[in-house]
């Protein structure tokens, strides 16, 4: 606990330790609530109070990270899903309980498998070093906006019970599960230390554009050369999509042959390669260069930035099992490729855009001075990228925002990035552009 109370000397008297303000129980109260009435009351008295952002981050970070829990094999844990019971199997190696925070992977099964069976295989080829989290989807269709849900839900219910490192998750996946790794780790790329397609990937050419946003985020890919499910010709195109921007990536092929499914799947010899590298990895929270391509259904930021519209922006979804609202539509990808070039400068360049955010941190933004966005559009001009003349899109001081500290830490619970203000950028169709703070 810790108090923010009078500045004079000497302890408090009996009356004014029994009514000093505990910003701590505030705060926890808020990221418990889920009535938007008390969060509004509870953001009054810190403000009232003069809570500060460095105290506020401090709780947050010291209670970010859960202690103890559970430990040992969960199978077939019920979940509420889109009016459905499904479940999800979970594995929390004992050394949970000494505290320490441990990496986490969560593992996608395929077609015609379930999280129980993947579990099993899984914890014996990590040596109990991971907790892994392995969720059932009906026919593994991972790439449904129901199964994103779903898996984010999951990691986030898993991060508040079990003391997991939040630059440690990584997301695997085989044969639809390696479908889905791609998509979901490409979709939220700043959730994952590393993504681990296994004999599988990408063979809509609409979802490729995606693979944009990996810039910082590592790919780990196994596949077979004689899978038969999923032909190699669909890695080779996405690892020369990754390889010609520069991207991280180690792509493994194998020449192995399964009794059952050809190349399709997982051989041994893999395993302990794959291991080294899962140790190895470590998220970068917060990167200098953002890169990203988005459509309507995907508008979540990606560290610290975010793009809220674009111009006559597609709605990319597929259908799967489950019923869900379907939000299906003809149009463009948005691109926004965001730089942090000096602690008070942002260059962006964009196309197809209309409005993003900017989110900033005081350890790294010095709030007492001005900050300055510069905007350049980027075109396509016979078969050849250009950028326009570069603008001033913003330059002045920005103010601090509890509300957005708190209310980003509230759906993420990721210490890692702990945001104190923010910035829209609205650049209105045609040559006329606007900002507000």
């Amino acid at each position: 606990m810790f108090l923010l109370g009078s500045a004079c000397a000497g302890p408090p008297t009996l009356e004014e330790a029994a009514t000093a303000y505990d910003p701590a129980s505030d705060i926890d109260r808020y990221l418990s609530t889920e009535d938007p009435a008390e969060e509004l009351e509870i953001l009054k008295r810190l403000k009232e109070a003069k809570a500060s952002h460095d105290t506020i981050k401090t709780h947050l970070r010291a209670t970010a990270v859960a202690q103890g829990g559970p430990t040992g094999i969960f199978f077939r844990i019920p979940v509420k899903h889109m009016g459905k019971e499904l479940t999800y199997s979970l594995y929390v190696p004992e050394s949970a309980r000494k505290g320490q925070p441990l990496p986490m992977i969560v593992v996608l099964h395929g077609m015609g498998g379930r999280g129980d069976l993947t579990l099993q295989s899984w914890r014996k080829r990590l040596n109990d070093e991971f907790v892994i989290l392995c969720p059932s989807y009906p026919i593994g269709a991972w790439w449904t906006l129901s199964a994103e849900e779903l898996i984010l839900q999951l990691i986030h219910e898993t991060k508040m019970r079990v003391p997991v490192d939040p630059n440690r998750i990584f997301l695997a996946g085989l044969s639809n599960g390696a479908l889905g790794a791609y998509m979901v780790g490409a979709f939220y790329p700043d959730y994952f230390a590393g993504v681990v397609p296994i004999a599988g990937a990408i063979s809509e050419p609409h979802y490729l554009h995606f693979l944009i946003n990996l810039t910082n985020t590592p790919v780990y890919s196994i596949q077979g050369l004689y899978d038969p499910i999923f032909p190699i010709q669909f890695s080779h195109r996405i690892n020369k999509i990754l390889n010609d921007m520069k991207y991280p990536l180690t792509y493994r092929e194998h020449t192995e042959k399964g009794s059952a499914h050809g190349g399709h799947f997982l051989p041994d010899a893999e395993v302990s390669p794959l291991l080294e590298w899962l140790k190895e990895q470590r998220r970068e929270p917060y990167s200098t260069t953002i890169r990203m391509v988005r459509e309507s259904n995907h508008l979540d930021r990606i560290q610290w930035a975010r793009v809220t519209r674009g111009l006559n922006m597609a709605a990319l979804q597929i259908p799967g099992p489950l019923p869900e609202s379907m939000n299906i539509k003809d149009g463009k990808a948005t691109t926004l490729i965001a730089v942090h070039k000096e602690p008070n400068l942002f260059e962006l360049v964009g196309k197809n855009l209309l409005e993003m955010e900017l989110y900033l941190d005081a350890d790294r933004v010095n709030f007492e001075q001005p900050v300055m966005v510069t905007f350049q559009e980027m075109k396509e001009l016979n078969g050849k990228v250009i950028t326009g003349q570069k603008l001033v899109k913003y330059h002045g001081k920005v103010s601090r925002d509890t509300e957005l500290l708190l209310r980003e830490f509230k759906l993420r619970r990721d210490p890692e990035q702990l945001y104190d203000a923010k910035i829209t950028v609205v650049l209105e169709e045609g040559s006329q552009f606007a900002m507000k703070p």
